[in-house]
């Protein structure tokens, strides 16, 4: 699926900001990674300009997550390995976020079919999402549409911490490892699913 992406680096204290088109996309959206980059999605039919001028009317919000997000990573950088309650706290305040991000991101780049042909109305909405400090996955799915996630995953590079939410979010259409969960996957992820889930393997609960 083709996605066009224009990167602006702004001097006003947002920084590099990426935005990118997808055909799916049916508003513009904007937020900040974990990183403290600024994202903006839009359709394919809306404009540069039109996006740039909603990023800069929900600029003033945008620019306290992103000094919020820079402030924590400078604080973990000069006061050594974080505790696990601190963990915890961080855990609390990113993966709920990105984990609504993953599913307007995900909503918005695919259709989901059922065996009729006919569109799966918001085929990734989930009802609860569970932090949890354990030693036996990085996430899971519940039958009920919960989602559980790790609160480790906030110490995973950023695009290893998406995987792993957009895997249990897939779940929520394909409960089992099938090759239709694969080639959602690997659709959500621009065909790098196989690479993402080596690099996974090399980080241990």
């Amino acid at each position: 699926m083709r996605q066009d992406t224009r990167t602006v680096k702004y001097d006003n204290g947002l920084g590099e900001v990426v935005y990118t088109k997808y055909p799916q996309s049916r508003s513009i959206r904007v937020f900040v990674t974990s990183k403290g980059q600024v994202k903006v999605t839009l359709p394919t039919f809306t404009s540069y300009e039109d996006a740039e001028k909603f990023l800069f009317s929900v600029g003033g919000r945008i620019l306290a997550q992103r000094k919020e997000v820079l402030s924590r990573q400078e604080s973990a950088s000069k006061g050594g390995a974080p505790s696990l309650y601190e963990i915890y706290k961080l855990a609390h305040k990113i993966l709920p976020v990105r984990t609504r991000q993953m599913y307007q991101l995900m909503t918005d780049k695919v259709r989901i079919r059922d065996h009729k042909g006919n569109i799966v109305e918001d085929p990734f909405r989930y009802n609860r999402i569970a932090i949890k400090n354990n030693s036996s996955n990085w996430g899971s799915c519940s039958t009920l549409r919960n989602i559980n996630l790790n609160m480790n995953l906030v110490r995973l590079p950023e695009e290893l911490m998406d995987y792993v939410i957009a895997h249990e979010l897939c779940h929520l259409v394909y409960p089992n490892h099938s090759q239709r969960f694969h080639a959602l996957l690997n659709a959500i992820t621009d065909g790098k699913e196989k690479a993402l889930a080596a690099r996974l393997r090399n980080y241990r609960l």
